[in-house]
């Protein structure tokens, strides 16, 4: 028989992401985050709440490492079924699966009414003792890390929530490779000093601080988006940065273009040889290093990896100049300061049989990035 559960009632219960710490109910706010179990039952089923405008929060399943679903949220509160097996009708004794429902998309600060919560568990089991992992792990991005584009076909160019996955991804395939438990912060079009059409105020290293600070709109104010973010609940071994595709594509003349139809000015101007001007370059740099140091202040045993370049700019020279500008920023920051364990890897750009929707990285891409930086992290002694 069925029986609900609050999520605090469940003492083997595993909160993944930033959240406002509460547990009735367990607020989603990013990309990956989500609640683990190992149930030895025979069904599974979730009570949640959900709101949007016109973004709808998607959510998967994650059964013994598999997906089994990956489906969109309608408005409201709505109990929804996550597993179910013949065993118990059967009068089998059920094994332990490990579960995991995870947010399949990212924050949405364009839709003011976003909302995604977890309010009850119905099981007809037990709860089982979870492993910790060895290693911990955070991500920092755009829309890449995000999983934009990981699903639908090539000459899809919809924006949309459908378009993410968090599955078919870079974060997630290295966490699983690695065996570790990971945190994501990202958001499409932004960067680490402006957006893709040069928005300033769209700055990941601003909202660092807070638990979600990104959203607008009451509705997560009152669930604790704006609040400060306890670094203490997670501490990372290695952190990810994989930011600098926005700040350079917003030099790119189809940046332009989309700022002038938002009715935007964007100031970022290339030279008359079609080069980031020098005093920018300056600038980001300073930029880089900043981000880097407030990383390293809120996880001062982390080893820090600027990752770059699985989408490559039109202009082949200025994507050349991001790529110098972020490895000489690294090599800057650790010679001023002496922190040995801040590292810049070069990621795999996505060819012509690795993209996904929407002009992003596909599976493919995102296995090749993962490959690359599993390599990295295994060279690191882990």
């Amino acid at each position: 028989m069925l029986k609900e559960y609050r999520p605090s009632e469940i003492k083997n219960i595993k909160v993944h992401g930033r959240t406002n710490g509460k547990m009735d109910p367990v607020t989603l706010f990013w990309t990956a985050s989500g609640i683990e179990l190992n149930i030895k039952a025979s069904e599974l089923r979730i009570r949640y709440k959900a709101d949007y405008t016109g973004l709808e929060p998607w959510i998967d399943v994650i059964v013994n490492g598999v997906r089994y679903q990956k489906r969109p949220l309608e408005k409201g509160v709505h109990e929804i079924s996550i597993w179910k097996s013949s065993e118990g009708a059967a009068g089998v004794e059920p094994p332990v699966r490990n579960i995991r429902i995870i947010r399949d998309t990212p924050a949405m600060p364009a839709d003011p009414s976003t909302l995604l919560q977890i309010e009850a568990v119905f099981c007809d089991g037990t709860f089982e003792e979870i492993a910790n992992p060895a290693l911990r792990m955070e991500f920092i991005g755009d829309s890449i890390t995000s999983g934009e584009g990981c699903i639908g076909p090539l000459e899809e160019q919809d924006w949309n929530s459908s378009c993410f996955d968090i599955v078919d991804n870079y974060c997630y395939m290295t966490a699983r490779e690695l065996n570790a438990d990971y945190n994501v912060y990202s958001q499409s079009g932004w960067g680490f000093g402006r957006s893709w059409y040069g928005n300033p105020k769209e700055n990941m290293p601003e909202y660092y601080e807070k638990v979600c600070g990104i959203v607008p709109g009451e509705q997560l104010k009152e669930s604790g988006a704006g609040e400060d973010w306890d670094f203490g609940r997670f501490r990372p071994d290695i952190v990810v940065v994989n930011l600098g595709t926005n700040d350079i594509g917003s030099y790119t003349e189809m940046s332009h273009e989309n700022a002038r139809q938002m009715n935007f000015n964007n100031t970022n101007t290339l030279d008359s040889d079609g080069h980031v001007p020098e005093e920018d370059v300056i600038s980001m740099k300073k930029e880089v290093i900043s981000f880097i140091e407030k990383i390293r202040g809120k996880n001062p045993d982390a080893k820090i990896i600027w990752a770059y370049g699985m989408l490559g700019q039109d202009a082949d020279y200025i994507d050349g100049q991001m790529k110098e500008l972020l490895k000489s920023a690294v090599d800057e920051y650790v010679k001023n300061t002496g922190d040995k364990e801040a590292y810049y890897l070069q990621l795999p750009v996505t060819e012509a049989d690795g993209f996904g929707s929407r002009s992003h990285p596909g599976h493919k891409s995102h296995q090749n990035a993962s490959e690359c930086l599993v390599k990295m992290i295994r060279g690191l002694g882990y």
